[in-house]
């Protein structure tokens, strides 16, 4: 309530003053030899507090000025300051562009700064907000070998990527887990195509269809307020400034397949430029990737430590992407536009799983063939007009759709079992954990006489066949209007005040169709089996590794020609189907007050913002009674609403004017996930379990302090220091419980996902980004790229059996750092990056000793690339060179749960801009 009564106090000091004659002055500030717009240039009237910061298209607004003659003076890393002198009328605006000229310094004729320019772009935008953030720049992003957005967000302090298949997916920022942070593009949340959850793979987005990506650490008043973690903007490319030609054409390769296709290719292109006298702007821009991916992986399952069972597996993928970007604006006048926005991404995963199971008393052999898509659309609308001096309005309507397609999904299963005399599973293997992460096998006594084994293809019997689809979609219905008010007090405090609101309706929908088949019929391992023979699965760690496996095509035929001897396991069939069906509708208003101020190196932001939503969810409860009989599925609904008060303080003291030292005290908070919300129930009354989802979870909510010290060098560069706290509420997690109710479930063992007590979350920071151009001769194009994390966090959570036990947040590591050491001179850019990420639990499980965690993980990429004509670029990248795997353990690293080894892949073309 102290924001908003200082908010009230502030309108009403500031009214009387909104009768002052006052002018205003705006242009465009560009690079005096490219022409090239600067974002993030820091423009303010000399001798005063009225300042202001260029946008994405170079543009700076100063109102509130006053009437006379007045000195406007723009400075920007990298460039030379300078000044200009204005004649103020009062109620006019006066327009005045702005060119700067580079510093940086050339040595014999060479330019010693070749590509920084996108650096300096992203580091002004950094150093003149008013929040906690980290800017990444297209032309650095494109300078690492990241070919998506995930993988561009590895670099950036604080954040640690979750994989797969090799490739970065999911992303968590300061030790927080996926859901707990917020995903946009150009300022709009992203649908998420999954099936039970709101955070986005964010491998499916390409990363050359960008401009920038903006972290911010601790948000403000006018963005989503769920975003414990922090929120992720990408802003996608313009037509800001002019024209933009562009393209890369590129191939690819994969040392893991070469025993399938190792080949894959990309290409990309934009093309956009500004017509009628620079007032209508538009841009296209595509983006194609292929690549075929696999691995090899072995899996193991414990019980109190013993090791149960192992898999062998190994995957054959193909993938592709695809990013479709167009924009298009109208300036109305150099104040006043409308635009539009609109972008696409497909991403097809087809998947080939051969997978050798061995179990204390049984062997399987499986083949999966699945083919997956994604896809994400939006389009919005909007305009951003100023009506005065003084005030100003902007305005958008959007609609976002994601889908998540799986129209096939076929598994086979062959087992292999040996039975005594009275009909019991014998014993057929002993297992061997000298080498914890390749555990051996030993036939017993029983089993070798039995004529049993893993590579005894003839004992190997039909179990069953799976034809499963599922289509989950999301789709997003949002407007937002805000209305800013430019304000003095006094001579030397400038001031903004502005307000806004959003609507957003979210329709969220999971329809999976198992199909479960047994065969009545005569069906061989062989009438299936491949020539097929990995033989290197795993380096060789097993003797004869997979062995033969079975073929898709012979699955697909036989099935085709046998339909009639396949029968349904309707029982089966309708769980599996059932019980992960729902539907969700979520009506989300939001309003907020803040208002920026700035008195000489002072700024800041004060202000609060309110969020409410309602929720109505469906789903299904799936009973089986006393003697294991499925009875009829019957539908649930379940609502719920829940609001968010959250106050927010930032304030930046420029002790210098390449110092900046911020404090911010923020409140955020982050939904659960859409099937944790669902009102599901498993019911198995034999067994007397029960699994349910909780339309009653709250929110986690969070109280965010960060303090933080920047130094920026005008040669483009970065050193800082920050810590940070988050004091979270009701964090969720899943917990294992003897289920108390009235009715007959009372006693029940449960499984359902519930609020925990609070939580603290702590950390520091630190961030170097540094060209050395002070050393002499060839040294000077050195430059290097290095950040450092270190979290902490503690949180309560009660096991099976109730008893309280202390852990660290799932997704927190310890330790997380970047260092690239990079070359630029000579029209040549390289560089060797290291990132590095430390163990943090991926799964709190009933007992602490069975926690799965993700293992840390090291990998080492290069990329090279050299301009061989004034537009032109050819270039090179190699990832994953140390071949560093997937790895989950249970409880301590020496019981593996999954290993998963990639390799290493590589990606070489040419580029052109013009």
């Amino acid at each position: 309530m102290l924001c908003l009564l200082v908010l009230s106090m502030l309108f009403v000091y500031s009214t009387p003053l909104l009768s002052q004659e006052v002018g205003s002055i705006s242009g465009l500030v560009r690079d005096a030899e490219t022409g090239d717009v600067l974002t993030g240039a820091n423009v303010y009237i000399k001798g005063t507090s009225n300042g202001t910061s260029t946008d994405l298209r170079g543009f700076y607004l100063l109102k509130n000025v006053p009437t006379g003659e007045q000195t406007i003076v723009v400075s920007y890393l990298g460039f030379n300051s300078t000044e200009l002198t204005v004649q103020i009328s009062g109620k006019i605006r006066t327009e005045r562009d702005i060119a700067l000229e580079e510093n940086f310094y050339e040595l014999e004729g060479i330019v010693v700064q070749t590509n920084l320019q996108g650096q300096a772009r992203a580091l002004n935008q950094q150093k003149t907000a008013l929040n906690i953030k980290n800017v990444v720049a297209a032309d650095l992003i494109g300078r690492f070998p990241d070919p998506n957005v995930a993988e561009a967000l590895r670099r950036v302090p604080a954040i640690t990527v979750q994989r797969d298949q090799g490739e970065a997916r999911y992303i968590q920022i300061r030790g927080t887990n996926p859901n707990l942070s917020n995903i946009s593009v150009n300022g709009e949340q992203i649908p998420s195509p999954e099936g039970g959850v709101r955070f986005v793979a964010l491998d499916m987005i390409p990363s050359d269809v960008l401009t920038s990506i903006e972290v911010n650490k601790a948000i403000t008043p006018d963005m989503d307020g769920d975003a414990i973690g922090g929120a992720v903007n990408l802003n996608t490319l313009s037509a800001v400034s002019g024209k933009i030609m562009k393209a890369t054409i590129a191939g690819n390769f994969n040392n893991q397949m070469d025993d399938y296709s190792p080949l894959g290719g990309q290409l990309s292109a934009a093309y956009g430029d500004r017509t009628n006298n620079n007032k209508l702007g538009y841009l296209v821009s595509a983006s194609y990737t292929r690549h075929n991916r696999g691995s090899d992986n072995n899996e193991m399952e414990y019980s109190d430590g013993d090791l149960e069972v192992l898999e062998l597996r190994d995957y054959e993928l193909t993938r592709e992407r695809v990013g479709v970007i167009t924009s298009l604006d109208y300036k109305v006048s150099p104040t006043s536009q409308f635009f539009f926005n609109g972008y696409y991404n497909y991403f097809s995963d087809q998947e080939l799983r051969r997978r050798v199971n061995v179990e204390l008393d049984k062997f399987g052999r499986e083949f999966k063939d699945r083919f997956e898509e994604q896809q994400i659309f939006s389009a919005s609308f909007g305009g951003d007009h100023s009506l005065n001096n003084r005030f100003k309005i902007d305005y958008m309507a959007s609609y976002s759709y994601a889908d998540q397609n799986t129209p096939k999904d076929r598994q086979i299963v062959f087992e292999q079992e040996v039975e005594d005399a009275e009909g019991d599973a014998i014993d057929l293997v002993t297992f061997d954990r000298r080498d914890p992460d390749y555990p051996q096998w030993n036939l017993t006594p029983d089993a070798a006489t039995a004529g049993a084994g893993v590579y005894n293809y003839d004992a190997f019997e039909f179990d069953s066949f799976e034809e499963n689809s599922e289509l989950t979609t999301d789709q997003h219905f949002t407007s937002r209007l805000n209305l800013t008010n430019y304000y003095n007090i006094g001579s030397d405090v400038v001031g903004e005040l502005k307000f806004g609101g959003l609507f957003r309706t979210k329709l969220k929908d999971r329809d999976p169709n198992v199909q479960i088949f047994d065969f009545d019929g005569d069906l061989q391992f062989a009438d299936v089996q491949s020539d097929f023979v990995d033989n290197n699965f795993l380096s060789n760690e097993y003797a004869q590794d997979l062995g033969f496996v079975s073929d898709a095509d012979l699955i697909r035929e036989f099935f085709n020609a046998n339909m009639a001897n396949f029968e349904l396991e309707e029982d089966d069939s309708i769980v599996d189907s059932e019980s992960e069906r729902y539907n969700a509708t979520e009506n989300t208003y939001a309003a907020y007050a803040m208002t920026e101020l700035r008195k000489g190196a002072w700024s800041g932001i004060i202000g609060a913002r309110y969020e409410f939503t309602d929720i109505e969810y469906t789903g299904n409860i799936v009973e089986f009674d006393a003697d294991g009989n499925l009875l009829p599925v019957r539908e649930e609904t379940g609502t719920n609403d829940f609001g968010f008060f959250l106050p927010m303080v930032h304030l930046n003291y420029a002790a210098t004017p390449l110092t900046n030292i911020r404090f911010a005290w923020t409140n955020s908070f982050a939904r659960p996930n859409y099937f944790d919300l669902a009102p599901y129930q498993i019911i198995n009354r034999e067994d007397e379990e029960i699994e349910l989802g909780n339309p009653a979870l709250d929110p986690t909510r969070a109280m965010n302090f960060d303090l933080m010290a920047e130094y920026y060098f005008n040669s483009v560069g970065i050193i800082s220091a920050g810590v940070f706290y988050k004091r979270l509420e009701n964090f969720i997690y899943i917990r294992n419980f003897e289920f108390s109710s009235t009715g007959n479930l009372n006693g029940f063992e449960a499984t359902q996902p519930v609020n925990g007590d609070d939580a603290d979350l702590w950390g520091f920071e630190v961030n170097l980004q540094q060209q050395l151009n002070f050393l002499p001769g060839f040294a000077s194009g050195f430059g290097i790229y290095a950040n450092y994390t270190y979290t902490y966090s503690e949180a309560t959570l009660f096991n099976a059996d109730g008893v309280a036990r202390t852990v660290a947040l799932p997704g927190q590591a310890e330790s997380i750092g970047n260092f690239a050491l990079s070359y630029e001179k000579f029209g040549f850019s390289g560089r060797v990056a290291m990132s590095y990420a430390g163990a943090f639990i991926d799964e709190l499980r009933a007992n602490e000793g069975d926690d799965r965690f993700y293992d840390e993980h090291l990998q080492i990429d290069v990329s090279a690339t050299q301009r061989v004509a004034p537009n032109v670029q050819i270039f090179a990248e190699i990832n994953n060179l140390t071949n560093q795997p997937l790895r989950f353990y249970n409880g301590v690293s020496s019981r593996p749960e999954q290993q998963e080894f990639y390799s290493f892949w590589m990606n070489a073309g040419i580029k052109f801009r013009f």
